[in-house]
């Protein structure tokens, strides 16, 4: 008889499990006998490798390599191509999950023909659909997605030595997301009470900090940039893990390259580790408090913290969670492991097998087992909603329609009112989002849904638009004519390219998309006025302004202005190259932001990208009106100037630069990292004029 397993399917790493013969959840080791699975393919041989071996192959530099996919499931724009083939994510991720089944059949002896797989809980609509579509593209039948916590909770719920209720919290630190997740787990189920993360922090973002310490020092001492070259670039991240990972172990490490000719050794210390990553911590704080406050909940009201992913083994984690708990995280589960394990604990409820009647107890090293949680409570960490005129009929708004961090599966009916304008309009659009914002074009706009067959009348019609979560929280949609309780007939249409026209008032739901890329300059303030802690702000709401991009479709420069002007990186999609131009910024002299300006102009002349000029300053510039005037020439070059003031700005010169009211914007101290950030997502999310912040 076929068999079933649950596969924890990683940005760096896969781990596959079942339940054995004893009724244990058991991790199944790959072919080299290893119970952790690289996410790596290598297309050099045929058929690629998987694993382990593709991964020496990266190590080595070669080109013909796959990885850190998953965050890019379900994006239409990533497309890697091998050998005259394009392969999107899903694709990709199908071939490891294919590896991942064979293994499991040569451990098991037998057919592996169905699965749950786990997904990061911010995984949206289209990542999930994506993740099961490559399960399906593996030869295995997707039971059910489930989120990473919580089948990390079911797990753990198995392994408790106590019948006591409790309320803990999972903090998943992975190798390129993190999601924290709070639940209630009882004997009798697992209750997830709120989600919250970002599927674009994970260990890969700690790698990259120390490759940028590590590039900018070798170039500094030979004047070989190894951010210029990729095979250079390859082997200064290898080194970069594996000082990671020696620093969890050690107070220091100490790091050679050899590239090219050029030989040189480093030596990292811990505390200038955990200095530099230290703003990747605190936005998993900020992540942590938004779940603790969707519970309703505060720390001390929590009965542990369970640590899950191997990004938890780093020293800095363990003490920034016990610092923010107030005690220690829980200790004895395998973070590597546990959601796998959770995994195969939902696969056998989901076939309606029993998990209470196994002879030996299992544990994860917590304790005796409590009798096994029989239930899984999910939610969704965003809310779904739909495109609609306000009340007052002046714009359009996020109609929020199943709010996040409700039970799933969940649905919902909201009502619509439709002119038809005597059969001239029988069609009626609807635009999905998922956010929490009011304004559209701050949430994802999941997709376009036509419906046609609208009885035509003189008068306004009566639409009913359910939208439902399923248990996979995988979004489905649909419409009835509410007089006649006619199900109309719907077509998926993309979304437009541009919807700019959200931001405006209401008109007909249609537009012609436009394409092109995104180019950003981001001009920051080096003047004296910013020694000090305002330009490790300015930094850190740098760092976060690229960690929001989506560099498939943007590119971003850098500029310092003082007395003397700075291209410090020319627009590119090159992270790393960008952070090592942030970590180079100084403070020093006076504010010349006019020749700042003019130099972002010249750098922003293509006609085929969507452009911004992005400054920041903390006073009043020198040559004020000059700056004024080259602002307003890079408006008439169509491009769009944001200005963000701090300290002693002024907010009515800010006015003046910006291209409108709303892209002024002065902040307050500790605003900064935010505001860069939602200006980044708000220009990624599709270019459009920008509604920023309010003030």
């Amino acid at each position: 008889m076929a068999a079933f397993v649950g596969i924890d399917l990683g940005t760096t790493n896969s781990v596959v499990a079942r339940r054995n013969a004893y009724g244990r959840p058991e991790v199944i080791p790959n072919r080299e006998g290893a119970n952790i699975t690289p996410s790596v393919i290598y297309f050099g041989v045929d058929p690629p490798a998987v694993g382990q071996e593709a991964k020496e192959w990266a190590r080595l530099g070669d080109s013909e390599i796959a990885s850190f996919f998953k965050p890019h499931m379900g994006s239409p724009l990533y497309q890697l191509e091998f050998h005259g083939k394009a392969y999107s994510a899903a694709d990709l991720s199908a071939l490891v999950l294919k590896r991942l089944k064979e293994d499991a059949e040569a451990a098991i002896g037998d057919e592996v023909d169905r699965a749950v797989i786990t997904v990061p809980a911010y995984f949206g609509d289209a990542q999930r659909k994506a993740t099961i579509a490559a399960g399906e593209a593996a030869g295995l039948r997707v039971l059910r997605i489930v989120n990473e916590p919580t089948a990390a909770s079911l797990a753990y719920g198995l392994s408790r030595a106590s019948d006591a209720d409790e309320t803990v919290l999972i903090y998943d630190l992975g190798g390129g997301t993190f999601d924290v997740t709070v639940a209630r787990i009882t004997p009798q189920d697992v209750a997830v009470l709120s989600t919250a993360g970002d599927h674009d922090l994970g260990g890969k973002n700690w790698d990259d900090r120390i490759a940028t310490f590590l590039a900018e020092k070798f170039a500094e001492e030979t004047g070989f940039d190894p951010l210029d070259d990729p095979v250079a670039l390859n082997e200064v991240l290898v080194r970069s893990e594996q000082a990671k990972w020696t620093l969890s172990e050690r107070a220091s490490a100490r790091v050679t390259l050899q590239l090219g000719s050029q030989r040189k050794t480093f030596e990292i210390a811990r505390d200038e580790f955990e200095a530099m990553t230290a703003p990747l911590m605190d936005r998993t704080r900020r992540l942590t408090e938004e779940a603790l406050g969707e519970a309703g909940l505060s720390w001390h009201r929590l009965d542990g913290v369970l640590l899950v992913g191997g990004s938890t083994r780093m020293p800095m984690v363990r003490t920034y969670v016990a610092r923010m708990a107030g005690k220690p995280p829980r200790t004895g589960v395998n973070v590597d492991e546990v959601v796998a394990l959770g995994a195969a604990v939902q696969a056998a409820m989901e076939v309606g097998e029993s998990i209470g009647d196994a002879v030996p107890k299992f544990t994860l090293g917590v304790g005796a087992s409590p009798p096994p949680a029989r239930r899984v409570v999910d939610v969704m960490s965003h809310s779904l909603g739909v495109v609609a005129v306000s009340a007052d009929g002046g714009s359009y708004v996020n109609d929020v329609v199943i709010r996040r961090n409700l039970p799933i599966p969940a649905e919902d009916v909201r009502t619509y009112m439709h002119a038809t304008h005597g059969g001239a309009n029988t069609r009626l659009e609807v635009y999905l989002t998922q956010g929490e914002s009011a304004a559209p074009l701050d949430c994802t706009i999941l997709g376009k849904y036509v419906f046609n067959g609208i009885a035509a009348t003189d008068a306004e019609v009566a639409v009913d638009v359910g939208l439902s979560y399923d248990a996979d929280g995988v979004v489905q949609v649909r419409a009835t004519q509410r007089d006649s309780r006619q199900r109309l007939a719907m077509t998926v249409e993309p979304v437009p390219d541009d919807l700019s026209w959200l931001a405006g008032p209401p008109r007909t739901l249609s537009d012609d998309s436009i394409g092109g890329k995104i180019r950003v300059m981001l001009l920051v303030d080096g003047s004296s006025s910013m020694m000090g802690e305002p330009l490790v702000e300015a930094q850190n709401a740098a760092r976060e302004f690229l960690d929001r991009c989506d560099f498939t479709t943007m590119e971003v420069g850098l500029i310092s202005f003082a007395t003397d002007v700075a291209l410090q990186a020319p627009a590119t999609g090159n992270v790393r190259r960008l952070h090592a131009a942030i970590h180079r910024l100084d403070a020093e002299g006076s504010t010349n932001l006019s020749d700042a300006l003019e130099l972002a102009r010249g750098q922003l002349v293509a006609d085929d990208a969507r452009r911004y000029i992005v400054l920041l300053t903390d006073g009043y510039p020198d040559a004020a009106e000059s700056a004024v005037e080259q602002a307003e020439a890079a408006r008439k070059q169509g491009i769009e100037v944001v200005a963000i003031g701090m300290g002693d700005a002024d907010r009515d010169y800010l006015a003046r630069l910006a291209s409108s009211e709303a892209a002024s914007i002065f902040v307050k101290g500790g605003e900064l990292v935010q505001t860069f950030g939602h200006i980044a997502r708000v220009i990624a999310e599709g270019g459009r004029s920008l509604r920023i912040l309010s003030r």
